[in-house]
């Protein structure tokens, strides 16, 4: 570090000797601030950086190596510039920049669109004229000006100056040092280990969480732990996961806020017909947590080919189709090996006897006024505060339609056939929530997390706990043999089930395919005397399967839980890691 130190302190010194103003053939000697000579300095970098990258672009190309370098030196120069902007927005209002009068303003946009006489020396920078207090401004304040002399938005411009009073120290109105108010975000923003707006960002939203760490038996410490575990986030994981991380330590520190969530949806909850498009015909869904993991679940099965729904099977050949090579794909809940029961014709007296049977209107036609096969379930008429009674009976029927949906699904799903519709739809677990077992309970009121990371209220668990079609997995709970020892090869059901609710997901970090998708894998194989048990085994993607068979990274268990250590490349801390996607609170170990 001295070594690069003193590299940077002699290159700018040449450069500085190279750009020093002469005095020849000038009547009257240079006098400047020794600060034009670094602003001068500053002026030339962007030329002669944009001539130096375009230069290496032009030759990196047959090197992977140089072109990762070229890479990793330039994200590193868009956060220096990152953090630059904040630093020149935040000098913009310690100087009262907001105050220049018109004159040097207009002499300082001159200069500025032709840098090379002020490189050269030739031009000289005004002198400081300001407006005195009274006086009409050319900007009512710091933001104003940053807005409109460096062409940002409004929310740009605020956003600049608040997060320098965040992240970066500063001198109050009367002359006393305020510190930053995030210190360890403050180290991360200045060192430039990550992108300055997502420090920001990340700054912003701990700023919003204020209220609920107040509340906190030790607010002190409360803050200091959730600013130190972000900071850690934001150097190791991407945007979603540090998100995911806040919005998980949101939930703790409020508990109540999912209840209010969850309780403003109901009254929105339903199926309308919105009207006629262009492009078709438009149907709006608002549903509830439990309604969209359900869509999520038959919507990743309706894509993943290895499902029961997404496979490519297709129906057995006919006459009718065996010139269609591509074929139909079986229908979910109809086996392909069922006929088709035909359909009855009308009696013979409502045709004219001259038509060919086979070009008969069937007895569907004449079904008019028989009984619909599924009832319409009564619509539930209970106004809400200001709500008329026929708006009212609109979202009744939005709400059963929403049901019936959901209830079609569940059948489809189901498998069963024509046979099982007059039987009651029998359980379909497609909703899996982990919760501790004293929230279940009532004791805490800690939130439960669904297979899919979607934070619930204790409360909801409760009630969903009721029904067939959910499972609340409990923490701590040994209702199901899941140590199988070397007897058996695969892993049962049970045991998959178990790995799902722990790893949510493939346990390499920074993957995001869901557990669905993902392997149940030996972490010591079968083959060389690893146990078929869940101290064993680890959820991973197919790609992250084979990269790991391929030695890229390594799985260690520290008790009972799969940690990943990545490649140095990866990973320079090496240091043990669960996937931050789906654990965002989980810490590394050394």
């Amino acid at each position: 570090m001295t070594q690069m130190a003193s590299l940077a302190g002699a290159g700018l010194a040449g450069l500085q000797q190279l750009l020093a103003p002469s005095a020849e053939g000038t009547d009257t000697p240079v006098s400047e601030p020794p600060v034009d000579d670094q602003l001068r300095l500053l002026a030339v970098l962007t030329p002669l950086l944009r001539t130096l990258l375009d230069t290496i672009a032009d030759s990196v190309t047959p090197s992977p190596v140089r072109a990762t370098l070229l890479a990793l030196l330039t994200e590193d120069l868009a956060r220096l510039i990152g953090r630059a902007q904040i630093v020149a927005a935040g000098k913009i209002e310690d100087s009262d920049a907001h105050t220049l009068k018109e004159a040097p303003l207009a002499e300082l946009h001159r200069i500025h669109a032709n840098l090379a006489g002020f490189i050269d020396g030739s031009a000289s920078l005004p002198a400081d004229q300001c407006n005195g207090q009274g006086t009409k401004m050319l900007f009512r304040d710091a933001t104003e000006m940053a807005r409109d002399q460096l062409h940002l938005s409004s929310a740009q411009s605020k956003q600049r100056l608040a997060t320098r009073d965040l992240l970066l120290p500063r001198t109050g109105f009367n002359g006393v040092p305020v510190a930053p108010r995030f210190p360890r975000l403050s180290k991360v923003f200045n060192n430039g280990s990550a992108d300055p707006a997502q420090v920001a960002q990340a700054a912003q939203r701990l700023l919003a969480l204020q209220p609920g760490i107040d509340a906190q038996a030790c607010p002190e410490e409360a803050a200091e732990l959730i600013e130190g575990q972000v900071a850690e986030s934001l150097l190791t994981r991407n945007p979603t996961g540090t998100g995911n991380l806040i919005k998980s330590i949101s939930a703790r520190l409020d508990a109540e806020a999912l209840e209010r969530g969850e309780a403003r949806m109901l009254p929105h909850l339903g199926l309308s017909f919105k009207g006629r498009q262009a492009r078709g015909y438009i149907w709006e869904m608002c549903t509830d947590l439990a309604g969209h993991e359900r869509l999520s679940q038959l919507s990743d099965q309706l894509a993943n080919p290895r499902s029961a729904f997404g496979n490519t099977t297709h129906a057995p050949s006919t006459p009718d189709t065996e010139a269609n090579v591509g074929g139909q794909p079986q229908l979910p809940g109809i086996p392909d090996d069922v006929p088709a029961p035909a359909a009855p014709t009308i009696p013979a007296w409502a045709i004219d006897p001259d038509v060919p049977e086979d070009q008969r209107p069937r007895a569907g036609f004449t079904d008019v006024g028989q009984e619909l096969t599924v009832p319409e379930p009564a619509p539930e008429l209970v106004p809400l505060p200001g709500e008329s009674t026929a708006e009212a009976r609109q979202r009744a029927k939005a709400r059963a339609l929403l049901q019936f949906v959901f209830d079609s699904i569940r059948y489809a799903a189901d498998g069963d056939g024509k046979d099982a519709s007059a039987m009651p739809l029998k359980p379909n677990v497609d909703l899996i929530v982990t919760i501790s077992w004293d929230s279940l309970v009532g004791k805490l009121n800690d939130p439960g997390i669904t297979a899919r990371n979607n934070l619930v209220s204790a409360g909801y668990v409760r009630r969903l706990a009721c029904t067939a079609n959910v499972i609340p997995a409990v923490l701590g709970s040994k209702s199901e043999p899941l140590d199988l020892g070397r007897k058996q090869r695969f892993f049962s059901r049970a045991q998959r089930r178990a790995m799902l609710l722990r790893d949510k997901g493939c346990i390499n970090p920074g993957c995001t395919m869901a557990a669905h998708r993902c392997e149940a894998n030996h972490i010591k194989p079968w083959y060389l005397g690893g146990e078929t048990n869940l101290a064993n085994g680890g959820l991973l993607c197919p790609v992250c399967h084979a990269s790991f068979h391929a030695g890229h990274f390594r799985i260690l268990v520290v008790d009972a839980i799969p940690y990943v250590l990545q490649s140095v490349a990866r990973d320079p801390e090496q240091r043990l890691r669960r996937n931050w996607v789906f654990h965002p609170e989980a810490e590394s170990l050394a």
